[in-house]
Formats: C-alpha cells, sequence, structure tokens
C-alpha cells in the first residue's frame, strides 16, 4: 500500500481563515451558539459509528421532552 502524503499548508492561508473566523465568532456567546448548533450532528454521527443509529428527528424529540420534564421539575420545586 503506498501512503498518502497530504498536500503542504499554506501558514498565510490558514491564518487568514483563523483570524476571519475569531472574528466572526469574537464572544463567547456566539461561539455557544455554533456549538449547540453542530450538537446533534455530532451525536447522531457518533451513535451511527458505535452501531446505534438515530435520526435527527428522534434527537430533537428527545431534547425537547427533556426540556419539557426538566422544566416541569423545576416549577414543581419552585412551588
Amino acid at each position: 500500500m503506498r501512503k498518502v502524503t497530504p498536500s503542504p499548508i499554506d501558514l498565510a492561508k490558514a491564518d487568514a481563515k483563523l483570524r476571519a473566523w475569531r472574528e466572526k465568532y469574537n464572544t463567547s456567546k456566539k461561539v455557544a451558539v455554533l456549538h449547540r448548533k453542530s450538537i446533534l450532528k455530532r451525536v447522531a454521527e457518533s451513535m451511527a459509528f458505535e452501531g446505534q443509529p438515530v435520526s435527527m428527528a428522534r434527537l430533537k424529540a428527545l431534547l425537547k421532552e427533556k426540556g419539557r420534564s426538566s422544566h416541569s421539575h423545576t416549577e414543581a420545586e419552585q412551588e
């Protein structure tokens, strides 16, 4: 088998891309929103890798269900 040699990285281009990303996501809140948007996809990919595939629709439903149940617990605790 032949080893694939990766092409050299253009450091100036990589640095420019990093600086642009940092400028766009310049607060922790913006970074958190970005991560929240991608977490379900990562969970679905991980579960598929583990041999337990789950659809995005199912994950979203479970997340909503969990959110509702935790709200009801919080409300009951406050009473």
